[in-house]
């Protein structure tokens, strides 16, 4: 087994199966052993979701065995530890002992932050339903992105990004953050053109947003105008492409769409070029905040198409804002929402809305669930209708601790 710990207290390793052995040590061992026990099924009753699950203990030996919570979140700020613990304490009836930073962990398995070390803790009667709002506000997300049978590679691209002071990290495509000073970037492009050239102006997109978003970031926080910003990134975007296929004649006719939220505590931030769209859930009630950017989809908004005739028409892909593309200047939508308690994310490939009707798009996001099952049942429902195209959705889950 690894050791992760040898101090005066506890001997902590970890087994080959990645579970947790604790042994206690010093004083008052035994009891601290049996309190932790007690602790941890207290938890399991209570269906705490965010804490190891005690496996076995010994009481010969002062050990326990428990699932692993993952790694340090060194990262994690004193006001974003605290407010976890009060959740724990406010949600689950748990007093920890040692409410700091040192005491939470990031699961990567689990997509979320955890909490650890309750041999000290103290059992509290379950408390009432009430809501007790910090601060800090909690993010969940998931993507899922599949290849079209019509094609010979994946021309989506997507990307999860964490933006703070100290910098930008690159997130997983399911997992938890926690805001404020961090922001999240959520990103989906969709490429166009031949000889892979669709799937190289994708990537080439959403890794200018990682480029860049350091400096956005600055931007915004210093009370730089949102709309110019956001709008610029994707002007820049543009340009950078048309350069691209100047130089390099496999590049011709390059283009992409690129659909960005920007996501601070309680804001949204929007920017978007194309046809892949963004969803907002909010107090019950789904919309799409974007427009597809073609002179069909204009037909369709003033009535004069159906959504069936919109979806069958043979200019619905002929889009009139591209990034790249035909060369000639762009003009991104940009917009803000205010994000209430229990807000719930979409963007998405085209891909997806080929095989889901708009009322099916929004019964789905309104469904109970988290991200993750959201996600996998709007992509499984979009491929039993339609799947030639790729198809790429992010969903993510935002609500106050």
């Amino acid at each position: 087994m690894k050791e992760l710990k040898d101090g005066i207290r506890a001997l902590v390793r970890i087994d080959f199966q990645g579970n947790v052995h604790k042994q206690f040590r010093g004083t008052d061992s035994d009891l601290r052993f049996a309190n932790e026990i007690k602790v941890l099924q207290a938890l399991e009753e209570r269906d705490c979701p965010n804490v190891p699950r005690l496996l076995e203990s010994d009481k010969s030996t002062l050990t326990i065995i428990t699932t692993n919570c993952g790694a340090p979140a060194p990262l994690l700020t004193k006001e974003k530890a605290t407010a976890l613990f009060n959740e724990l304490e406010e949600c689950y009836g748990i007093r920890h002992d040692d409410p700091e930073p040192r005491n939470v962990t990031y699961a990567a398995k689990l997509g979320r932050f955890c909490l650890i070390d309750f041999e000290l803790a103290e059992i509290l009667p379950l408390p009432k339903e009430e809501t007790h709002q910090t601060n800090v506000w909690r993010t969940n997300w998931q993507v899922l992105t599949e290849q079209g049978t019509g094609h010979d590679g994946n021309d989506d691209s997507s990307i999860v990004l964490a933006v703070c002071p100290k910098g930008v990290r690159v997130l997983a495509d399911s997992g938890e953050a926690l805001l404020d000073p961090e922001h999240l970037v959520l990103a989906v492009s969709d490429g166009m053109g031949g000889r892979q050239a669709g799937e190289f102006a994708s990537r080439l997109i959403t890794n200018y947003v990682r480029h860049e978003a350091d400096a956005l970031y600055h931007g915004l926080t210093s009370g730089g105008d949102v709309d110019k910003l956001l709008g610029g990134l994707l002007v820049n975007a543009h340009q950078g492409l048309i350069e691209m296929m100047v130089n390099n004649d496999n590049a011709t006719g390059m283009g992409a769409t690129l659909t960005l939220a920007w996501i601070t505590p309680e804001t949204l931030h929007w920017a978007h070029v194309g046809d892949s769209r963004l969803f907002l859930l909010q107090n019950e009630e789904a919309n799409q905040l974007t427009n597809d950017h073609c002179i069909a989809w204009h037909q369709y908004q003033q009535g004069q198409l159906s959504e069936y005739a919109y979806r069958q028409h043979p200019r619905r892909s002929v889009l009139t804002e591209v990034l790249g593309g035909s060369g000639r200047t762009i003009f991104p939508e940009t917009g803000s929402e205010t994000l209430g308690d229990g807000a719930r994310l979409m963007l998405c490939s085209d891909g997806l809305v080929d095989g889901l009707w708009d009322k099916v798009i929004a019964d789905e996001l309104s469904q109970e669930g988290s991200a993750q099952e959201i996600a996998q049942a709007l992509l499984k429902r979009s491929l039993d209708n339609a799947h030639r195209d790729d198809t790429t959705l992010v969903v993510a889950d935002l609500s106050r601790i």
